[in-house]
Formats: C-alpha cells, structure tokens, sequence
C-alpha cells in the first residue's frame, strides 16, 4: 500500500521540517508587520549585549586564574586554562543568546 497525498497517516520527517520552517517564517513576517524595522539604537544595543556575553566570562576566568597564580606563585599554570575556559562559556553563551534571537 503506497502512501499518496491525501491518504492520512505519519508524515515523512521532512515535511515536519518544511512545515516548521514555514512557521517560523510566517510567525516572523507577522512580527515585522506589526513592528516594523527595528532601530539602529536597538541594533547597536544588542552588539553590546553580545559583546558583553562573550567578554565578561573571559575576563572572569582571566582574572580568577591571575588571582590563583598570584596566590600559588604558579606562574600562568591557572591563568590559560581558566582563560580558554572563559572563551568556550563566552562562546557558548553568545551562540544561545543570539539563537534566542
């Protein structure tokens, strides 16, 4: 028995795809209707959010790993891995926020 277009039963996973990607894009259009362009204010507001994301972890694992080397008199042994630790939350966090968006 084939399934043909008006026979009901489960759809194939890339109809679901198509029909979800439809309403988002549908969903957006309405949104832009009702709200129009947004600003350069708001444009310039959400860099600096997201510069902010990204920049505040890095500078928290920075300074952390500075304050234990200083502590332990470790040289840079805490400061790059918390560094780098900084800038894989950072990262993380901007891709969720700008996912959100």
């Amino acid at each position: 028995m084939s399934m043909t277009a008006g026979a009901s039963g489960p759809r194939p996973p890339h109809d679901e795809e198509m029909a979800a990607a439809a309403r988002r894009q549908s969903k957006r259009r309405q949104h832009w209707l009702t709200e129009g362009e947004p600003s350069i204010a708001r444009f310039v507001g959400q860099i600096g959010v997201l510069g902010w994301i990204v920049v505040a972890p890095i500078l928290i694992g920075l300074f952390a790993g500075r304050w234990l080397d200083h502590r332990f008199g470790t040289g840079i042994f805490w400061s790059a891995p918390l560094l780098l630790v900084g800038v894989v939350i950072g990262s993380f966090s901007a891709w969720k926020w700008i996912k959100r968006q």
